[in-house]
């Protein structure tokens, strides 16, 4: 199974989300076991680089955690097209919206996410952790 992560759920473990982090850290196994493939969009890198460095306060310490982030999960490249189709869309929030479009277009399976209600109306299956960790 294709699944693209989202945002929130390596913001949880990076961060350490406390409430949040053991399903997010449980997700991400998964990834790491290859039981599903993981996938982050490019544009989410520099939103999460940005949110963990000020939750860190340390540049490198932000490098060491993101590294081991991108050993787990795949980066998928934006395109050109993805932004245009996202954009067409006008979707109320538009990273979002960006975010089902890459997935839909690198035919991923679904998203993992913990705001499924954002992404409704993107044409995509939803996963909450909780629901994949059921599932696999």
């Amino acid at each position: 199974m294709r699944l693209m992560i989202d945002t929130n759920i390596l913001l949880d473990v990076l961060t350490q989300r406390n409430e949040f982090y053991d399903d997010s850290k449980a997700v991400l196994k998964k990834c790491e076991d290859r039981t599903v493939q993981g996938f982050v969009s490019a544009s989410a890198i520099t939103d999460i680089f940005y949110i963990t460095r000020k939750a860190l306060g340390s540049t490198e310490e932000t490098y060491r955690v993101i590294s081991s982030i991108l050993n787990i999960v795949r980066v998928l490249t934006v395109t050109n097209e993805d932004v245009l189709n996202a954009f067409q869309i006008k979707a109320k929030d538009f990273e979002d919206c960006l975010m089902a479009t890459c997935a839909k277009s690198n035919k991923c399976d679904g998203i993992v996410t913990r705001n499924k209600k954002d992404f409704l109306t993107f044409g995509i299956t939803l996963y909450s952790p909780e629901e994949l960790l059921e599932l696999c």
